[in-house]
């Protein structure tokens, strides 16, 4: 369906990019919407301009997502659907990353999937409803993609491959449920996931400054990668569309399928090693 009037939604990581346009696209189809984030003032002014229920939430921090659920179910009545969006990035090595930038990429970008899903599907049982949780992922859930590896984002990709399994395994547990899982999984999308991650960092003790002997996304091919952009709503757009044909993986750049291929050839000519069956 593409009527969501009357229909509820919580969206984390909602004051920009992917989880606001998400926002904006429901709100759009007569949805109402509950916006979460950790930048409170963004949040309560891109809030403000949908007219939407908004309360800020650290995602790494289990009661404090169980409050938002809570919160967002009493505000908005039963929700629908679960946006578990939220996420950072800590460009480098996982063989030079700081135990802190570990913690904190895993904090929001798995344990902050998993705290949303827990507190989510725990209000579903209880009331014996059914819904949708849409997973932000990455295509950096489906490979390493070659035009990004000249810049080592080991830490974000263990956690986007942990959100496509993160939903694989709870399709599995919950589709008899009547609950669906998809997982989102963009190429690049225009917003400010590097400024925001950077922020936070700060925020958590981090610093600002970026060591200068690392590597950063500005050290990749900047004229190349500009063109394969994409604006939020558009990806947005693509999402809800997945969600609309019970999609599992939902990839917003056709381009994405090479780096899928390529890791499945892998895969397959480690099979081939074992001979006919």
């Amino acid at each position: 369906m593409d009527d969501w009037r009357g229909r509820t939604a919580l969206v984390t990581g909602a004051a920009d990019g992917i989880g606001f346009a998400l926002c904006e696209a429901l709100v759009a189809r007569g949805a109402r919407v509950f916006m979460s984030d950790v930048a409170a003032e963004r949040l309560k002014e891109r809030a403000a301009s949908l007219g939407a229920a908004c309360a800020p939430c650290d995602v790494s921090d289990a009661a404090a997502v169980d409050e938002l659920v809570s919160r967002a179910w009493s505000e908005l009545g039963p929700l629908d659907l679960l946006c578990a969006n939220a996420g950072v990035i800590v460009p480098g090595s996982i063989l030079d990353a700081k135990q802190a930038d570990i913690d904190l990429v895993l904090g929001v970008n798995v344990w902050g999937v998993v705290h949303a899903c827990r507190a989510f599907v725990r209000r579903m049982r209880e009331t014996g409803r059914g819904g949708e949780m849409l997973l932000t992922g990455s295509e950096h859930s489906l490979s390493n993609p070659a035009y990004l590896r000249s810049v080592p984002m080991h830490l974000y990709n263990l956690s986007k491959h942990a959100v496509l399994s993160i939903g694989d395994s709870l399709r599995a547990e919950l589709e008899p449920e009547g609950i669906r899982v998809s997982v989102l999984c963009p190429g690049p999308v225009v917003s400010g996931l590097l400024e925001n991650s950077n922020a936070y960092r700060a925020s958590r003790g981090g610093g600002t400054k970026r060591d200068p002997s690392s590597p950063d996304l500005s050290d990749v091919d900047t004229e190349r990668l500009a063109k394969l952009y994409m604006p939020a709503s558009r990806a947005a757009e693509i999402a809800l569309a997945g969600l609309r044909a019970g999609a599992f993986v939902i990839p917003t750049h056709a381009f994405e399928l090479e780096d899928a291929e390529a890791r499945f050839r892998d895969v397959r000519a480690g099979f081939e090693l074992l001979g006919p069956s």
